[in-house]
């Protein structure tokens, strides 16, 4: 897959977060492949793919992206059940209003919110924005977050479900997301990778988040929150799904996290191939737009 998209590579990035280092030179390496590297700021721990996929790239990527997801059942089915549990999280802010899924794919996620919302996605994606269209029924918009058709301070909730970590200028996506939400509306990040775990500081590029052409952003909620502004957002709460997940096999993960780190002790990460689901891999998180 990289000889396809390979030509697609940006420019390094300043850290997303402080801003310094345009080049890439003095941050340090936190993971590397055969074919990409993951760099860490010293200073506020923001961990980036650098060079990643340009904008460019990333809407090649993406254009097709509907079809891998749905072709395979089994995930599918897997994301129909996490879709029940994280709704139960974010329905402990907000029980109505007017709602917009930034990235919604073919609006599963959104689907599962009931008629007291008012339900509007966006989506680069005409394959996904189609399927939502003729399956769902919902008004998602075939447009870029920023460049969009949304009136400002119009929405009580704004969505990043697995989106933010594939973005190549996330910041922008969060002073757009400050833009259209309403005073006191809610930011919600759901299915979000969270780089302050025991199994990113172990696996690293092992890690089964590692996916280096897609997930070009690997956030904390300390990052997140510095990235959005805490001058703008306060944090509400934070939760790190796993037990009860449908991912969650709670004595074999467990086994399998201790045999690698032997491993790893031992002198055999090859051996290794892919760390397991576990506790605090993922992160939801809920911020309210200061008033």
């Amino acid at each position: 897959m990289f000889e396809q998209y390979k030509k697609y590579l940006g420019e390094p990035r300043a850290c997303l977060v402080c801003q310094d280092d345009p080049d890439g030179t003095q941050r340090k390496i936190w993971a590397t492949d055969e074919y990409f590297k993951a760099l860490e700021c010293a200073c506020c721990g923001m961990v980036t793919i650098e060079p990643s996929l340009s904008e460019e790239g990333l809407v090649q990527f993406y254009s097709n992206y509907m079809k891998m997801r749905t072709d395979n059942e089994e995930k599918m089915r897997l994301r129909k059940v996490q879709y029940e549990q994280d709704l139960r999280f974010i329905m402990n802010f907000i029980e109505n209003g007017k709602i917009l899924d930034v990235g919604c794919n073919g609006g599963f996620f959104l689907n599962v919110f009931d008629n007291n919302f008012e339900k509007y996605g966006i989506e680069i994606d005409p394959g996904a924005v189609e399927y939502a269209h003729q399956n769902f029924n919902l008004d998602v918009r075939l447009e870029k977050f920023g460049e969009d058709s949304f009136d400002n301070e119009s929405f009580d909730l704004v969505i990043f479900r697995g989106v933010i970590e594939h973005m190549f200028d996330p910041k922008s996506a969060l002073d757009r997301a400050w833009e259209v939400l309403k005073p006191g509306g809610k930011l919600f990040f759901s299915a979000t990778p969270n780089i302050d775990c025991i199994s990113a500081d172990i696996y690293r590029e092992k890690w089964r988040v590692w996916h280096p052409i897609e997930h070009i952003n690997f956030f904390s909620v300390k990052t997140l929150h510095e990235l959005m502004g805490k001058d703008r957002f306060n944090l509400l709460a934070a939760e790190y799904p796993y037990l009860g997940t449908p991912y969650e096999n709670q004595g074999q993960d467990y086994r399998k996290l201790k045999s690698d780190i032997v491993l790893k002790e031992k002198g055999q990460w090859d051996e290794v191939k892919s760390s397991p689901p576990f506790w605090g891999n993922m992160m939801n998180v809920v911020y309210s737009k200061k008033c």
